[in-house]
């Protein structure tokens, strides 16, 4: 299967899971976070996440920033 290297950005919940931060959209798509580094409190909270992605599930992210659009 052909995965897209195309730049996106997606919102939704980011928390900690066995295999790493995780992405939860409103859709509940979930997406794998590589990153080299996340603030503490941005886990539990709604963020943007911009990045490559990187394979099925997984998102290489460039930034990640809080998400403070209203719902």
């Amino acid at each position: 299967m052909v995965v897209s290297s195309g730049r996106i950005r997606v919102s939704g919940m980011l928390s900690r899971g066995s295999r790493g931060m995780i992405l939860t959209t409103k859709a509940d798509d979930v997406w794998i976070v590589e990153v080299e580094e996340v603030a503490d409190d941005l886990v539990g909270a709604k963020v943007i996440v911009e990045g490559v992605v990187a394979g099925m599930d997984r998102l290489r992210a460039d930034w990640i920033g809080a998400d403070s659009h209203p719902s």
